[in-house]
């Protein structure tokens, strides 16, 4: 990639970051432990570290790179789509519930990362998105919507 592509690409995942942070100052706060709002703020704070990374590693790298390549392109449509998908999810998250949504979005994501073996992408996004969801429910105890239409 190039300095501006991981620039952009930084400044994307810090600003997707602070969104969702942002989105998580109503929650409940819990009487014991991290509550709903805790692991959301912990992966968002992630986010926005890891897009600060990368727009610090690109500034501070010497290294040139080649004119705009084809990967550049490709990158920023793959980048627009997981975007997109997100916001889909975050409209359907509620509607069809946590299994139903992040299974799709699972596989979706494994794709554009490039994942091109179909058959393991849609066993291991039904399979984690079913773990993930046991583990937060019996586990942790927080509740995740289920399918409400």
């Amino acid at each position: 990639m190039s300095k501006r592509s991981d620039v952009l690409s930084g400044t994307i995942v810090s600003l997707v970051g602070l969104i969702f942070l942002l989105s998580t100052i109503g929650m409940r706060k819990p009487r014991i432990g991290l509550g709903s709002a805790g692991f959301p703020r912990l992966v968002t704070a992630c986010l926005i570290i890891c897009g600060v990374l990368l727009i610090v590693r690109a500034s501070l790298s010497k290294k040139e790179y080649a004119a705009r390549s084809r990967t550049d392109s490709r990158f920023a449509f793959s980048l627009v789509g997981l975007i997109a998908s997100f916001i889909l999810y975050i409209y359907l998250f509620k509607k069809l519930g946590f299994i139903l949504t992040t299974g799709p979005l699972l596989f979706f994501a494994m794709y554009v990362f490039g994942s091109k073996k179909i058959l393991l992408n849609v066993v291991l996004s039904v399979v984690t998105s079913i773990a993930i969801y046991y583990v937060f429910t019996i586990i942790f105890k927080i509740p995740l919507p289920r399918f409400s239409l």
